[in-house]
């Protein structure tokens, strides 16, 4: 019995330890999460933010032409074969007008039966004809060729214009963003200070930064003035915006 008695005691010592521990962990566990952030952590930044926009004109470098050619026959094969013929004839023109084969795309083709509108209502309208339509898009690097263009298109047989796009080329847009996007962030650094002065506070600098574009191409349908040989075309200019929003540190 006295051997048990000793026995215990290295154990009751070992229990006592392994208690001390585990209250010693739980305060500094306890420690960790009530202390305070670090001097100069970015919940203790004092921050404004402001949104600067940089804008610039520039004429369009690309003209997107929507046309198609559309036949009606009283049967499916008589409808496809006269469009096909007629496409052809278009896209011949376009070639010869100089638009190589990379700048004509296909965009739509379309079958469909063209039903009768029988006054007698009782009557069930039936299928009298077919409609087929071909759309293609046609890019135009020169637009002062853009109404000739067109024409020509007209007069071999595409009896649809669905629009025309002035827009910018990849490269084009891309040096515009740049150069809109440098504006943009002048502007920005620009209210920043105005207002660091105003608070009569110290600017750091910039923390984060969120820059963001805006383009919009312009479309519009032409019509051919009676009087003019070839039909006028007026590009415009367009717009390209660049927007920034900063977060400013401030001493």
């Amino acid at each position: 019995m006295e051997n048990e008695r000793l026995s215990e005691v290295p154990r009751r010592r070992v229990y006592y330890l392994m208690a001390l521990a585990i209250v010693a962990m739980v305060l500094v566990s306890s420690v960790a999460l009530t202390r305070p952030p670090p001097t100069g952590s970015s919940s203790s930044y004092k921050t404004i933010q402001v949104t600067g926009t940089g804008t610039l004109s520039a004429a369009p470098d690309r003209a997107l032409l929507n046309l198609a050619v559309e036949t009606r026959a009283s049967t499916a094969t008589a409808a496809t074969t006269e469009n096909a013929a007629a496409m052809t004839s278009v896209i011949n023109a376009l070639t010869a007008a100089g638009i190589s084969n990379d700048s004509i795309q296909t965009t739509s083709y379309s079958l469909s039966p063209v039903y009768s509108n029988p006054v007698n209502q009782s009557v069930p309208p039936s299928i009298i004809g077919y409609d087929a339509v071909n759309a293609i898009q046609v890019t135009v690097s020169d637009l002062g060729s853009v109404g000739k263009v067109l024409d020509q298109a007209i007069s071999a047989g595409a009896n649809q214009v669905q629009g025309i796009t002035f827009t910018l080329s990849d490269t084009t847009r891309a040096t515009l963003e740049q150069q809109a996007l440098q504006l943009a962030v002048q502007d920005a650094n620009n209210q920043a200070k105005a207002t660091a002065a105003a608070l009569g506070v110290t600017m750091v600098g910039p923390i984060s930064v969120m820059p963001g574009y805006t383009f919009q191409p312009v479309t519009y349908t032409p019509y051919a003035a009676a009087s003019q040989a070839t039909t006028p075309i007026h590009p415009g200019t367009l717009q390209v915006t660049a927007t920034v929003q900063v977060t400013y540190q401030f001493g």
